[in-house]
């Protein structure tokens, strides 16, 4: 009778926590709007009572963490689980493979024929770089982190992994943000950034953008934990919000429309002064004002938006289609966010032009000397 009593069962150590949390949630309705799944720790318990009959199974379920609260699961169908799975997939790819292209040609054109582009010498072209560098990281390690949330449906190592994970990712997002508000301001104010105060305003980029979401990471805004939603981990707002974010967006988006309307009323006057002295009634301007208006609007539509909507920052709701739509079009703004200052200006794209073919030619001589060995 002793001997049975001292029989103690194996812990079990692979726990299939998805079959755990899709066979234990329910769904209730919220403000007509979407249906929030969650899963409650007793209702774990129940299906692992049921399913794990040969094992320990309470340790490893504890161990977790997953249900300490209750547990906010992604909730999608099967056809639009996979299609923002492509989404992701494509914009992952693009923005790795347009940003690292970007980081490489730019600087190699810009160390190899220093004097004839000087353009790549000049400030905003750097700050186009440091941009660059932060959509990088953030199609690198912020879009992969979603791709896994959506494809696992949780976050599988634990608080501490989740929280650094959403720092970071909206670290390096609200720096991206702030840099596109400061090229226009560049572009308008280029003696401000010259004798080496770019490298000072990228510093003060960082500095801005941590002041902005500092409220989350001390817990008195919001929090950084698991959402249940398409961002994964992410700040979740209770009763306050985090309106340094929605400063860091909306004073970026003022920035830049400030600066481009007052560069095209300097374009017009300069106009005018051509006009005047030298009798050049043919020059177009239309050409640059609508590139400004295009680049503002590109960020109106994407990064605007995703802040109301899908951000929590706001007491707008729209439903689970608006909110994915609205995601897309934000994520697809780190991947091909930084063609539309790279082709909108002749001489960078001759730069790359002149990085190609610099890269066909040592490829055709390897190749040749290769043949001859």
């Amino acid at each position: 009778m002793d001997t049975c009593n001292n029989i103690t069962m194996d812990t079990c150590n692979n726990l299939n926590f998805t079959e755990i949390i899709y066979a234990s949630y329910k769904c209730m309705n919220v403000d007509n709007t979407s249906n929030v799944c969650e899963v409650h720790y007793e209702d774990a318990k129940d299906f692992c009572e049921s399913t794990y009959t040969s094992c320990d199974w309470i340790s490893s379920l504890n161990q977790s963490q997953l249900f300490i609260e209750p547990f906010k699961v992604l909730n999608f169908s099967f056809l639009t689980k996979k299609c923002i799975l492509w989404v992701i997939t494509l914009i992952s790819s693009l923005g790795i493979g347009i940003n690292l292209l970007t980081l490489t040609a730019i600087p190699y054109v810009r160390w190899r024929y220093k004097t004839e582009f000087s353009i790549l010498q000049s400030p905003p072209v750097l700050l186009v770089l440091h941009l660059s560098f932060c959509n990088l990281l953030y199609c690198s390690f912020g879009l992969p982190h979603f791709f896994q949330s959506i494809n696992l449906g949780y976050f599988p190592y634990g608080r501490n992994v989740c929280f650094w994970i959403a720092l970071l990712r909206n670290l390096v997002a609200q720096s991206s943000i702030a840099t596109q508000g400061f090229i226009a301001f560049c572009v308008y104010n280029k003696k401000m950034f010259e004798n080496g105060g770019t490298k000072y305003v990228i510093s003060f980029i960082w500095i801005f953008s941590f002041i902005a979401i500092v409220g989350d990471i001390f817990g008195s805004t919001g929090e950084y934990k698991w959402t249940g939603s398409a961002y994964g981990c992410d700040a979740v707002y209770e009763d306050s919000k985090n309106f340094g974010i929605l400063a860091s967006v909306f004073g970026s988006f003022l920035l830049m429309s400030c600066s481009y309307f007052l560069i095209s009323i300097n374009l017009a006057e300069r106009k005018k002064l051509m006009t005047k002295s030298m009798g050049m009634e043919n020059v177009n301007l239309s050409k640059h004002i609508s590139t400004f208006v295009f680049i503002t609007l590109v960020f109106g539509t994407s990064v605007t938006p995703a802040a109301c909507l899908a951000w929590g920052l706001t007491d707008l709701r729209a439903g689970q289609n608006v909110t994915l739509i609205v995601s897309c079009l934000y994520w697809n703004s780190f991947a091909v966010g930084v063609l539309l200052y790279v082709l909108s200006n002749q001489r960078i794209k001759d730069a790359y032009v002149r990085f190609f073919s610099d890269i066909h030619t040592i490829c055709k001589t390897v190749l040749q000397c290769q043949s001859k060995m």
